[in-house]
């Protein structure tokens, strides 16, 4: 198959698309190890060469793939918001755990930001993520100002950060790989995978407290 290039704005974005989409599909195979450029080219027929003046790394690829994940999530945030608000904090910390728990691909993503994507992207694909990204923490502060009148906006500010970073802390620790299992099971530690839905609903609520 002879490989065209991509000229129009059209044909670029549909073919960040399907590398876009291959990657995601390599991840949910396999996690974070299994991505890697040459697959995700057999998996397009878009050479390699290709997907690097779109990508330097994979991870530039997880970053963009978060990044739609997030925008997402802001959306159903803010509609959430619109139809339920105000709640007391029991309903407010059952809900928002419930669509927490629907995320599944951007708590994943997202629990690798800091250790690996971060590292391992070009300054130019970090500055603009986070220019995007932005407005996400803003709509869940606004989640809890609209929820929590009492809050000022430092406050709801300061609980959006620990939520953040707690549910980021937590998705990891309560979604164990085959092999740190296996690890559990041979060390014969008793350790049990604890259940992320309830402690963050608990850690939501120890925050609004």
């Amino acid at each position: 198959m002879n490989f065209l290039r991509a000229r129009t704005k059209e044909q670029i974005e549909q073919r960040q698309l399907d590398i876009m989409q291959a990657c995601e599909t390599l991840f949910e195979k396999g996690g974070y190890d299994h991505v890697n450029i040459m697959a995700i080219s057999e998996m397009t027929s878009i050479t390699r060469s290709a997907i690097y003046t779109y990508y330097k790394t994979k991870d530039e690829i997880i970053l963009d793939l978060l990044r739609e994940e997030l925008l997402d999530w802001k959306e159903e945030l803010l509609e959430w918001t619109l139809e339920t608000a105000p709640l007391n904090k029991a309903e407010f910390c059952k809900q928002f755990t419930t669509i927490l728990m629907s995320k599944h691909k951007m708590l994943h993503y997202y629990s690798l930001l800091y250790t690996l994507l971060e590292l391992n992207c070009r300054l130019e694909k970090l500055v603009a993520f986070k220019q995007d990204v932005i407005p996400v923490l803003g709509i869940i502060v606004k989640t809890i100002k609209e929820n929590f009148s009492f809050y000022t906006q430092e406050q709801a500010s300061i609980i959006t950060e620990e939520i953040v970073s707690y549910m980021l802390g937590l998705y990891p620790a309560t979604h164990l790989t085959p092999k740190q299992k296996d690890a559990i099971i041979l060390s014969k530690t008793g350790y049990q995978e604890p259940d992320f839905a309830q402690l963050c609903e608990m850690g939501i609520n120890s925050f609004l407290s």
